[in-house]
């Protein structure tokens, strides 16, 4: 094989080297991070429902019922991201 194509065959290797280790770096994210969002989110979505319901004076609100299920799919998903480690 001539010296050229060796060269490109060896980029092109080198190249799909290079991707295939950006995309890993890319894929690694902070556990930490993650966690964290889940937790700030379940947070921010527990604040609001309990918002609805002090507004509503503590009477059953159907207003309140979207806030509810919003917190309660932040929790489920915090708590997955616990038991994942993300």
């Amino acid at each position: 094989m001539p010296a050229i194509a060796e060269g490109v065959v060896g980029g092109k290797m080198r190249n799909r080297a290079f991707v295939f280790v950006a995309l890993l770096l890319g894929n690694c994210q902070s556990n930490t991070a993650s966690l964290d969002n889940a937790r700030s989110q379940y947070a921010d979505a527990l604040a609001d429902y309990q918002a609805c319901m002090n507004a509503a004076s503590g009477e059953a609100s159907n207003n309140c019922e979207p806030k509810r299920l919003i917190a309660e799919a932040a929790e489920q998903a915090y708590k997955d991201a616990m038991s994942s480690g993300h």
